[in-house]
This record gives structure tokens, C-alpha cells and sequence, in this order.
């Protein structure tokens, strides 16, 4: 007689299989650790090639799962449905794509260390394991893999006092955020005895402390602990000096999938709490009217402030906070609309592309310290290098919200779902707020038309293969995004169709 059960091996066959990104992106993690100590291995070739091979593969295997049901693994811990596997792509693609502009530039910086591909793929696996949890631990152990995994990267120049600058404030501030997350989740914890977001409504409940302050205070600490990680104001004050300080690939990587983490794992335990009477009567107006006002200001001070930059890194920082903005003006709106967060998925995934193939361009220009990326060093640019110019003029435009980009359909899905949910006062506010960012857009694009080149100006870049391809994919996806976004929101619609979570596989 057999002393397994064929019922726990089918099981454990489906369990792998909805494992499968993540541990394959996890042992090319560790294969490419045992190749930067093998020298004879050709480390500064095979790390990378195992790091993109490996976020690839996984990448393959998320796609794979698409229209897959959904299934709760471990208890509960761990959720595989169309929402992790819509992370999974956008995160493994930018981090693909990051490493794909890291080439040439960490050579042109004197910065060829191979621990840094394996960085990028560890802040990838934390990213994934937190757009796919409600349990607020698991949320926090990724939420710390991805953050320390981009404080070494921030202060990869170990030469650079900026670099070892914006390490340091990043890692006192981003803990200090960390622990104000935890102890909301320690106090959530002694209100309902439980750690699921989705269950906690329903413990409070059945204890009698469903509108306890202890409640309303440890959600108040969640959600200031992720409006510091997406640098809502007035959580934002590190994030210029932090983009500022950092290499260039590194800070696309912080503003696309980092940011892209944080959003979608608020947006899950957003959508989770928004149905249940957690979030009704009073404690729902008052969270709305924080994240009204919080939504305001962050659009208005990153427009603002990025009027009065002249560096490009530090521009497209204020950008950033100003992006994040919108998004909040989407979150709100999504419980609201029939369409759910489907705008906010595909402005997500916009965003992403936008500031990836932005920063791609900034990689190329940089001299050496990242100098050359003031605004009057792109002065006829576009006399010099027209493709590359050419590039960035789509990136400004796409951000502009101007047509025909991703950028302008991103925009108005986002701005119509919030009419929809009768916000419509912030609408217009968001839409002032975002001529006001047109014009900082714009001005780059006058420089590299308008303007006379003036001493050594920035230039005198050299061709990357690798930077070349991500520019090319990036600025077809903004141009098809744009003219035809209706296949691209049906497709993420039905990303996040399906039956929920069943019971869990693994106890």
C-alpha cells in the first residue's frame, strides 16, 4: 500500500507550477551569487546573462498563469490570481529592461560590480511576493527584501558623497516608515487576532471593535507607511536627494517597479477593505478626505517644484511625486466605478514604460559622475543625435498627457473613472495641475529643438545595443498604447476576471 496520497502529490504539482516565477527567479538569484566568487566563470558576462535568463523565464511562467483560477497558497499567506501575475509581468519587464540600460553605463561610470544584477533581481522577487499577500506580515518581510536590496543600490557609487548621501537618508527614513507599517499591523493584530486584511473586518466585528481606535490607528499607520514608500505629501522629502543620488538605472528601477509595488499592493489591500464595514459611515469619509487632500497636494507640490529644476534626475523626481498624485485620484475612484482599478492597472503599466525609456535616454547622455544632465546641456541635442532626441520628445510628450501616447489615454481613464465616482472638483484640479506639468515637459523638448548648442554640451554619447533595444520597445509601446489602448484595458480587464481564492493548498 502507498504511504502517499495521490490527492496531496496533485496538490503539490499545482502548488509548484503557481510557484514557478518565484523560485526561478530565486535560484538565478543564488546561481549568479556562486558565479560573482567564480571567477573563472566570467562573472561580468554570466551574471547578467543568468539575471535576465532567470527574470525572462519567469516572466514566460507569470504569463502562463494568466486566466489560470485563482488559488490561495499557504494558508492563505501567498495568492496567485490575474492581480499577481499583472504584477509579475510589469515587474520582471522593468527590471529586464533595467538591466538592459545598466550595460553600458555602469562600464562609462567605472561601476562593473555583478552583485549589483543580483540586487535588482532580489528587489524583484520582494516586489512580486508583495503585489501577491494580504497577510500583513508577508507584506512587510517583502516590503523589507525589496527595500534593502535598493538602499545597497541607491549607494552603489561608494566613491560618490551624493550616492552614500541618499543611501543613508533613504535607509533611516524608509526603516523609520517600515516600523510605522508595523506597529499599524501589530495594532490591527490586537484589534481583530487575525493578520488577513480580508479578515479583519469581520474579526473586528464578530470582537465588538470594529470602529475601535486601535483599529482606526494601526489602518491610519498602514497607509502612511505605504504613501511614504509611493512619496505622497508630505511623506516626500527624501525622494529628490534619494533619485538624485543614485545611479541613473537605479533610479528608473525605484520609479517604476519599486513604485509599481507599493501602488499595487495598496491597491489589493484597498480593494479588500473597501467592500466590508471596515471602511464605512465615518472611518470611510474621514480615510477619503485624507487621501483627497493628500491626493491634492502631491499633485500640486510635484508640479510646482519640478517648475523650478534644472536638472533632469531631480526633474523627473518632482515628476514622479507628481504622478503618484493621479494615481491616488485613481485609487480613491476605483471601489466607486464599475470598472474597478482597471484604470490605475493600465496607468501603472504606462508610467512605467513613460519613465523607463526616459531614464534609458538619461543613461546615454550621462558623463561620467552622471554630469551633462542639466536642461542646457540638451541644447541641439537634436542637430547631434536626432533618434535619441527623437525619443525623449515622445517620454516628454507621453508625460505631458498630451496625444496621441499612452500617456494621454493613461491620463483620461484615470480622470474619467474619478468623474464616475462623482470626484469631480479633484478632476479639475488634477487636470490644472497637470498643464502646469506640461510645461516643465516641454521645455526639455525646446532645448533639444530651439536652442543653439553652447560649449561641450551632452552628446557625445556611444551606442548601446542593449539601451538601444529598450528605447526602441518602449517608444512603440507609448505610440500603441496611445492610438489603441482599448485592447490593452480589455486585456487587463480580463487579467483580473475570475473566481477568488480558494481554500488554501498548503496547511
Amino acid at each position: 500500500m502507498s504511504l502517499i496520497n495521490p490527492a496531496y502529490l496533485a496538490m503539490s504539482s499545482v502548488q509548484l507550477g503557481l510557484l514557478t516565477p518565484y523560485l526561478v527567479l530565486f535560484f538565478g538569484a543564488c546561481l549568479a551569487l556562486v558565479l560573482v566568487v567564480t571567477p573563472s566563470a566570467r562573472p561580468d558576462i554570466s551574471v547578467p546573462g543568468v539575471m535576465v535568463a532567470s527574470m525572462a523565464a519567469a516572466l514566460v511562467g507569470s504569463a502562463c498563469q494568466v486566466g489560470a483560477p485563482a488559488q490561495a497558497l499557504f494558508n492563505g499567506m501567498l495568492l496567485s490570481d490575474g492581480f499577481s501575475a499583472f504584477a509579475n509581468i510589469l515587474f520582471l519587464g522593468s527590471g529586464i529592461a533595467v538591466t538592459l540600460m545598466s550595460f553600458r553605463y555602469l562600464k562609462t561610470q567605472d561601476l562593473v560590480f555583478n552583485e549589483y544584477y543580483v540586487l535588482i533581481g532580489l528587489s524583484i522577487l520582494g516586489m512580486m511576493l508583495m503585489a501577491s499577500t494580504l497577510n500583513l506580515v508577508v507584506i512587510f518581510i517583502a516590503l523589507e527584501l525589496m527595500s534593502f536590496s535598493v538602499y545597497c543600490l541607491v549607494g552603489f557609487r561608494r566613491a560618490d558623497r551624493r550616492s552614500n548621501e541618499a543611501a543613508i537618508k533613504y535607509y533611516i527614513l524608509g526603516s523609520a516608515a517600515s516600523a510605522i507599517l508595523l506597529y499599524g499591523a501589530a495594532m490591527l493584530y490586537g484589534s481583530s487576532l487575525t493578520l488577513d486584511i480580508g479578515q479583519i473586518a469581520d474579526r473586528a466585528a464578530q470582537s465588538g471593535a470594529l470602529f475601535s481606535p486601535l483599529l482606526v490607528i494601526g489602518l491610519l499607520c498602514v497607509l502612511i507607511g505605504f504613501l511614504f514608500k509611493t512619496a505622497a505629501v508630505p511623506f516626500h522629502a527624501w525622494m529628490p536627494d534619494v533619485y538624485d543620488g543614485a545611479p541613473i538605472p537605479i533610479t528608473a528601477f525605484m520609479t517604476t517597479g519599486l513604485k509599481a509595488a507599493v501602488f499595487l499592493a495598496l491597491v489589493r489591500v484597498m480593494a479588500s477593505v473597501s467592500s466590508a464595514p471596515l471602511l464605512t459611515g465615518s472611518v470611510a469619509t474621514s480615510f477619503h478626505h485624507i487621501l483627497w487632500m493628500a491626493a491634492l497636494l502631491t499633485m500640486l507640490v510635484g508640479n510646482l517644484v519640478a517648475l523650478q529644476q534644472t536638472n533632469l534626475k531631480r526633474m523627473l523626481a518632482y515628476s514622479s511625486i507628481a504622478h503618484t498624485g493621479y494615481l491616488l485620484v485613481g485609487l480613491m475612484a476605483g471601489s466607486a466605478t464599475i470598472d474597478g482599478y482597471t484604470a490605475v492597472y493600465f496607468y501603472v503599466m504606462v508610467y512605467a514604460i513613460m519613465n523607463l525609456g526616459a531614464f534609458g535616454v538619461l543613461t546615454l547622455l550621462a558623463l561620467k559622475g552622471d554630469a551633462g544632465l542639466e536642461l542646457g546641456d540638451l541644447a541641439g541635442l537634436a542637430q547631434r543625435r536626432p533618434w535619441l532626441s527623437f525619443a525623449l520628445a515622445v517620454f516628454m510628450f507621453s508625460m505631458a498627457g498630451l496625444p496621441p501616447t499612452a500617456g494621454f489615454t493613461a491620463k483620461y481613464f484615470l480622470f474619467y473613472s474619478a468623474v464616475q465616482s462623482g470626484d469631480v472638483l479633484l478632476v479639475v484640479l488634477a487636470v490644472l495641475c497637470s498643464a502646469i506639468g506640461a510645461y516643465y515637459y516641454l521645455r526639455v523638448i525646446v532645448q533639444m529643438y530651439m536652442k543653439e548648442p553652447v560649449g561641450q554640451a551632452a552628446g557625445t554619447t556611444r551606442f548601446s545595443y542593449s539601451a538601444a533595444l529598450t528605447l526602441g520597445v518602449t517608444v512603440a509601446l507609448v505610440f500603441q498604447l496611445g492610438l489603441f489602448p482599448s485592447a490593452a484595458m480589455k486585456t487587463i480587464s480580463d487579467f483580473m476576471k475570475g473566481p477568488q481564492p480558494t481554500t488554501a493548498l498548503v496547511k
